[in-house]
């Protein structure tokens, strides 16, 4: 029997409890904002590398608060995404590795400013944050 792969994909929620707030952002070149991910390889960490990618990306450190949300990419069957509900717990806002801009918003807004369908479970955990 042939072992089957999947290429994971790992991505950062980023939630401010203070504010009940999620942070977004948008890659240069991309016309829209998304949530902040990166590939987790074979070798690799989790939770090492959810932190390094989110530090890299919007210069805070994350508290990692787990796993909140999968999804197997339907259209490219090779492939998973996993989605972490991180807190920003030091450092400071920076638009780093490959972004152009960090965006602050309502859970309630967050399908608007991805211009996305979220997954209904996904969206509804979102939701419930605000």
């Amino acid at each position: 029997m042939e072992k089957q792969k999947f290429y994971v994909k790992i991505v950062g929620i980023i939630f401010d409890p203070k504010k009940r707030m999620l942070l977004i952002g948008k890659n240069y070149g991309d016309g829209k904002y998304s949530f902040l991910e990166g590939d987790l390889d074979y070798e690799e960490e989790l939770d090492k590398k959810l932190k390094e990618v989110t530090k890299k990306k919007t210069g805070y450190k994350i508290h990692n608060l787990g796993a909140v949300y999968a999804e197997n990419m339907l259209s490219k069957k090779d492939k998973l995404k996993i989605y972490f509900l991180c807190e920003a717990t030091e450092g400071e806002e920076k638009p780093g590795e490959n972004i152009e801009e960090l965006l602050w918003v309502r859970p309630s807004e967050i399908e608007a400013k991805l211009e996305v369908k979220l997954p209904r479970r996904l969206k509804e955990y979102l939701f419930g944050l605000e």
